[in-house]
């Protein structure tokens, strides 16, 4: 059995503590999140649909958490085998309670560097909000382990180049008051590349440019975020948004 690392260590402590309030940690609960996670998803699943005519595809989610985007996931491809894996327990447990009614869905408490399961296992391995938990070259090894050849993978995370986004990663206050454990970082868009060798970049682009107000009606919200959607298309602005999703196949 593989020992875990320092920092896994201390994420499993993290989120095993939190495990209860992770949802309101992370504003799950509120409307303009949620419309945010269906965006995310549906993203996901176009990507996914456009590059494969599979109906029955394996899925391994990376850092599962509650399983609120596994738990939608789940919708989009009812006849897929969705496998969620999180290195605590306690946030599993959440996500099981929370997927009991979606029946092709499973999870497993794994490191993420040492999933146990066999070679080429995987259609598709995806994730919202793992890489900046994780050591990405140590981990590449592995997802290259346990994803099929011509296998595409998925990923969400916050984004190092916004201001926003490098200001609360790098302070260790506002890290704390923003509900973040004290190793996790951000991805760098313009060199994520070079720590995903192995794999062929499909896409990598930014999204996420307005900061949720609660005090502004979420239909306004919405049209807002709709409009400055456009901004990814900006040469130099569009490396700012909140968040970079990555999408790209094992060669």
């Amino acid at each position: 059995m593989n020992k875990l690392t320092k920092v896994e260590i201390n994420e499993k402590e993290y989120f095993n503590k939190i495990a209860n309030k992770y949802d309101k940690n992370y504003h799950y609960l509120e409307p303009f999140t949620k419309y945010k996670i269906n965006k995310k998803v549906l993203e996901f699943a176009r990507l996914i649909n456009g590059y494969t005519k599979s109906d029955g595809l394996h899925m391994l989610e990376v850092g599962c958490g509650t399983g609120e985007y596994t738990k939608r996931i789940a919708k989009f491809f009812p006849k897929s085998k969705i496998t969620g894996l999180d290195i605590s327990e306690h946030v599993v447990s959440v996500a099981k309670i929370k997927c009991k009614r979606n029946k092709n869905v499973s999870f497993v408490v794994k490191s993420a560097y040492h999933t146990g399961f066999p070679k080429e296992s995987f259609d598709v391995i995806f994730g919202y909000y793992v890489l900046h938990h994780l050591n990405i070259p140590k981990f590449r090894k592995e997802m290259f382990r346990v994803l099929k050849s011509g296998g595409f993978a998925f990923f969400y995370e916050p984004n190092l180049i916004n201001p926003a986004v490098y200001l609360i990663k790098s302070n260790k206050y506002l890290k704390k008051k923003a509900g973040d454990s004290i190793y996790e970082w951000a991805v760098n868009p313009l060199t994520i590349e070079k720590n995903l060798t192995s794999f062929k970049m499909i896409k990598v682009a930014t999204s996420e440019y307005i900061l949720p107000l609660k005090i502004i009606p979420l239909k306004i919200m919405i049209v807002v975020d709709t409009i400055t959607d456009y901004l990814k298309h900006i040469p130099f602005i569009k490396y700012f948004g909140g968040s970079v999703y990555i999408f790209m196949t094992k060669k």
